[in-house]
């Protein structure tokens, strides 16, 4: 008597190694052993065999889809595109920086030279701008160099934008990535007060922090991010109105962090961070010319970004700590939550221009902030419009902002249609002009693509033991209990936590 076949629905798998990972377009996953695989592609299961339900559940079986839940999970993983216009917008209130990082991709100038600060008449346009954009919820990041160079435009920007906000209705949230080496007790009571989160960045211990973000002139940094960092988590913990602002900070990697991987993640612990994001260095701008004193390849990260997050699970697993690893929980978020996390480059298409913009001093508008560094370097590819003048329509029309879409769709790219990391990942144009000349990129020969393919991998190989599981939905859990008892949202979880 033949056996009766079992049809299956559309998917893309990935050989683990000894069992098999299927996905599909719907954010649904299954992980199976090479048995059932085998059993699965040829069609075999048999009523009473438990793998039917789950695989049915999840969208694999032709003839057994529930089109209803699966078009809500759909819907769900990808509620951004049912978003009309930019969430986050980057104001670049002055170039000028008083630091020297060896990875500067942020088009920085002397502090001297003040004809690269943003006045207050551009300033004011800018806001309008971001306000004529029709996202309900707005968020406005201060970026530069250093924005605490430009005090008197970020404070006018604070005051002007909340106005605004109340006056429309619109929900806003404000922002400050900053190295903290120019704050104040002043400026910090008044970023308090008008409800400003905070963000840093912390690359580990001093030597490493120091010798990757040294002064102008030379001077120690490390201690006085550390310094703040504390004050700041103090006064956010002793008042109850503060603890939802408590202040993020970024680690970016370069070949010296490769021997601190338990330090860094200590300094964190000791600093009571909640979490730590172990991001890889973008090589633009000026990390692209030094790439070779501070560089490494894509494999060479993946492998200590393992080191780190066993590290990270090591300790919630032994009761020593529940600090979490951003980047894993916005992985997770998307395979175990089928929910966007609202992180620009893991999105199909990606953040630019339809999550995000960014601003330079002079009014200029760019796809992105990276967009923006390209242009520095004397290029205007990514240049969409600038703000004094040109209107939201305008931007969103101009053929660089549909070209970005259209580069940034997977499904438009050939090797990520067929990839089972596809319902996660996401593409980014500008990574790719700058490495491959090509906004469409070259994927097999992508540093982008090895990294977060080998991302993917650490985290669903980490995800098949019930130990590392539990550890990954109690940070879901907590994640999701501070953003509902969250408003407003607070700047870490928005696009500071890789701007900086």
């Amino acid at each position: 008597m033949p056996v009766e076949v079992e049809p299956l629905a559309s998917f893309n798998f990935r050989e683990m190694g000894g069992w098999y990972l299927l996905t599909n377009d719907w954010g649904q996953h299954a992980m199976l052993e090479t048995a059932q695989f085998k059993r699965f592609m040829a069609g075999s299961l048999s009523k009473e065999d438990p793998l039917l339900e789950t695989l049915e559940n999840r969208g694999f079986l032709r003839h057994r889809m529930d089109f209803g839940a699966l078009a809500t999970s759909y819907v769900r993983k990808n509620s951004f595109q049912w978003i009309q216009g930019p969430s986050l917008h980057m104001m670049v209130v002055t170039l000028r920086c008083n630091q020297k990082c060896q990875y500067c991709h942020s088009s920085v100038v002397d502090p001297s030279r003040t004809d690269t600060d943003m006045d207050l008449e551009t300033a004011k346009k800018t806001v309008d701008f971001i306000f004529s954009t029709p996202n309900p919820t707005i968020c406005i990041e201060f970026q530069g160099g250093e924005p605490l160079l430009n005090w008197p435009v970020v404070k006018f920007v604070v005051q002007y934008a909340r106005a605004k906000a109340k006056a429309t209705k619109r929900k806003l949230i404000l922002a400050l990535v900053s190295n903290f080496t120019l704050m104040t007790d002043d400026k910090m009571e008044f970023l308090f007060d008008n409800h400003v989160s905070f963000c840093t960045s912390l690359d580990g211990p001093p030597e490493l922090h120091n010798k990757n973000r040294p002064y102008l002139g030379g001077g120690e940094a490390q201690q006085k991010v550390v310094a703040w960092l504390e004050k700041l988590q103090k006064m956010c913990m002793e008042d109850e109105e503060r603890k939802y602002y408590l202040p993020g900070a970024l680690m970016t990697t370069t070949k010296f962090s490769f021997d601190y991987p338990k330090e860094i993640v200590d300094l964190y612990l000791k600093l009571n961070m909640e979490q730590i994001f172990v991001r890889a260095l973008s090589p633009i701008g000026y990390a692209k010319r030094v790439w070779p004193e501070i560089g490494y390849t894509a494999d060479q990260f993946v492998a200590f970004y393992e080191t780190m997050l066993d590290y990270v699970l090591a300790l919630n697993k032994k009761g020593k700590s529940k600090i979490m690893e951003r980047m894993a929980l916005i992985c997770l978020t998307k395979i175990l939550k089928g929910v966007d996390p609202g992180f620009m480059d893991l999105r199909s298409p990606a953040g630019a221009v339809l999550g995000c913009l960014a601003y330079n001093f002079n009014g200029e508008i760019f796809v992105s902030d990276e967009g923006r560094m390209v242009d520095h370097q004397g290029d205007p590819m990514f240049r969409v419009g600038n703000a004094t003048k040109d209107q939201w329509t305008d931007v969103l029309d101009h053929p660089t902002s549909r070209a970005m879409v259209s580069a940034s769709t997977l499904d438009n790219q050939p090797m990520c249609t067929q990839c089972a990391y596809k319902p996660y990942c996401g593409a980014e144009p500008v990574f790719h002009y700058e490495m491959q000349r090509s906004i469409v990129g070259q994927m097999p020969n992508s540093p982008w693509c090895v990294s977060h393919m080998g991302i993917f991998d650490v985290i669903f190989r980490k995800l098949r033991d019930p130990e590392n599981r539990k550890v990954f939905e109690s940070w879901l859990e907590r994640d999701q209990c501070r953003w509902e008892e969250n408003d407003p949202i607070p700047a870490g979880a928005s696009r500071a936590e890789e701007a900086v």
